[in-house]
């Protein structure tokens, strides 16, 4: 356990004990803060500053120094390429793309030959977006030589070369949005860009160039518009978009799409309240715009469905019945989910608990709140916990073949899961936009212990979910250790997971991620609790509910970094 967890945990464990005595539990959860970031291109930020090489500099230093001018914030990285020979500074791009490598990884001095060598993280193409590396290691000579009597390198990467640590501090997750092939649903593509660099113009470009590679499995290629110049800002906050001459020949349907896609990326970009199409100095109509051809920001939620909604209350299986927990009552849900008792081992909601899944020793049950008894809807012993997505399906997965099924109103079908090559999974949930997923599992074959998580996309024929393609394992660490469990995952928002697990240098726990897996944070653990075994979360307005249930039946609610508090119980599942 690393000294912060351990001060957390003992800080947790006082503050039960406190807490105990108190007559009254937050059995609804309380709303933790998940809000969208912005980000205002004007605002100050502490930068690194990279400095020049020193006068006769032993080789070792002009290295060191190079990877510090890397990081730093330099027009055309003039700084860095004072370190590198004539020839090599002209020839270097580093806009070509960022290598990331693991901390504590130093360059090693034989004679006047650098070389680094260690673990790589992953890297960023030019687009912005993560890729996740499959050479888990990095060996690079600079290649020293000799110019004008200093030492200058010869060989620099051919692109930005950043630890992990100064990647974090200097970088800013982003997410750009786009429009499935033949969907009306935005999804989240995240990038990341250099602190301070995020703004209107590089919001527009990244969203022209089309999505990352990964997603474009399901969107397709980029429409061939660019940007024709920098976005500028009216008073009234309109973004006035400079396109290509290729955009006039835009459908407006296509232009609508466009103006949408732009209008949801730079809902991160400080001081834009809507966006509006130019070319040549020619308006693009949109649909749903003002009259002067803008398109607002807020038209973007019709469009979103990861948008959150308001508080709600947790449902849950006590004493075999469904149940609401408002505050510290607990009362049955209305109708036959609330008076005829059935053993349910997990349990699921729509997006307004209207509508309820159960799984049974027999089966899927599913059916409204109200008199009617829900009914039989995959008679399949063995599910894991049902869930709705946004088109009213419900997604489950055989627990020991993993075959996926998707249960709708009339009739189930299985979904193609080749290109998980066989993980056996464990935990999953579907995104809000029904494009993507995101599985914990264990590897097929005699290495059945590897843990995996990852994300994958979500094809559709016909409007219907067809196949989960495009697997992306995310790599979980905790100080420096890969988490080896993984019980349960949850999405936190539009490219953020909530991860139930532990690595053999944490002990079990909360942690909330980034889909890329690069920024790691703990939330603790219930200190008096048994083993944790489910998640129920719900994204609000102002941010989002997280609740949780133990092997002995307990109910937790996260409060905050440093407390979870008893909410209830016993129960046999929980769900929002």
């Amino acid at each position: 356990m690393s000294a912060q967890r351990l001060v957390r945990t003992m800080v947790a464990c006082c503050l039960a004990l406190v807490l105990a005595g108190c007559a009254s539990l937050p059995t609804s959860g309380p709303v933790q803060s998940e809000e969208r970031r912005t980000y205002d291109e004007n605002q100050s930020r502490v930068m690194i500053v990279p400095e020049p090489p020193p006068q006769g500099a032993i080789p070792f230093n002009i290295v060191t120094g190079f990877l510090t001018a890397m990081a730093g914030v330099d027009p055309g990285y003039a700084t860095a390429r004072e370190y590198l020979t004539t020839d090599a500074a002209a020839a270097w791009n580093p806009a070509s793309g960022v290598l990331i490598y693991a901390g504590g990884t130093t360059p090693s001095v034989n004679g006047d030959q650098v070389i680094m060598s260690g673990a790589v993280v992953g890297s960023l193409g030019a687009d912005g977006a993560f890729v996740a590396s499959e050479d888990r290691t990095w060996t690079h000579d600079f290649k020293m030589v000799m110019q004008d009597g200093e030492w200058r390198i010869s060989n620099p990467p051919p692109g930005l070369a950043v630890s992990e640590y100064m990647f974090n501090q200097g970088f800013t997750r982003v997410d750009t949005y786009f429009f499935p092939a033949g969907g009306k649903t935005l999804v989240p593509d995240p990038r990341y860009v250099l602190s301070g660099a995020w703004n209107r113009t590089t919001a527009a470009r990244m969203v022209l160039a089309g999505p990352s590679t990964w997603l474009r499995a399901v969107t397709g290629q980029a429409g061939g518009v660019t940007l024709a110049g920098d976005v500028t800002m009216t008073n009234q906050g309109v973004a006035d978009v400079p396109l290509s001459a290729g955009a006039r020949d835009l459908s407006e349907e296509d232009a609508t799409a466009l103006a949408v896609e732009i209008a949801a990326t730079m809902r991160s970009v400080n001081g834009v309240s809507r966006v509006r199409l130019v070319c040549d100095g020619d308006y693009l109509p949109v649909r749903a715009g003002w009259p002067d051809s803008s398109f607002p920001l807020s038209g973007v939620d019709a469009y979103d469905r990861a948008r959150p909604g308001p508080p709600q209350v947790l449902l849950s299986v006590q004493n075999n019945l469904v149940v609401r927990q408002a505050g510290a009552s607990t009362a049955p849900v209305a109708g036959d989910w609330g008076s005829t008792p059935r053993a349910m081992t997990s349990l699921g909601s729509n997006a307004d608990q209207t509508q309820i899944a159960a799984v049974t020793a027999d089966g899927l049950l599913a059916g409204p709140l109200g008199a009617d008894p829900p009914v039989p809807r995959l008679p399949l012993p063995g599910l894991l916990r049902p869930q709705y997505d946004t088109s009213g399906n419900i997604w489950t997965v055989g627990s020991a073949d993993s075959a996926v099924y998707v249960v709708g109103p009339q009739s189930y079908h299985q979904v193609d899961t080749s290109a998980l090559a066989g993980l056996r999974i464990e935990a999953f949930q579907v995104s809000s936009d029904g494009r993507r997923i995101v599985i914990a599992g264990r590897t097929a074959g005699p290495d059945e212990s590897r843990q995996e998580i990852g994300v994958a996309l979500i094809a559709y024929t016909d409007d219907q979910p067809a196949a989960i393609i495009a697997w992306k394992p995310i790599r979980l660490s905790w100080d420096g250790a890969a988490f080896g469990s993984v019980r349960d995952v949850s999405w936190l928002g539009p490219s953020s997971l909530l991860v139930l697990g532990s690595s053999s240098a944490s002990p079990p726990g909360v942690f909330d991620t980034d889909i890329d897996g690069l920024d790691v944070n703990d939330r603790g653990y219930p200190p008096l609790a048994g083993t944790l075994s489910q998640l129920a979360v719900h994204v609000t307005d102002t941010g989002a509910q997280v609740m949780a249930l133990d092997e002995q039946g307990t109910i937790w609610s996260y409060q905050d970094p440093l407390r979870w508090t008893r909410a209830g119980g016993p129960a046999s599942a929980v769900a929002f």
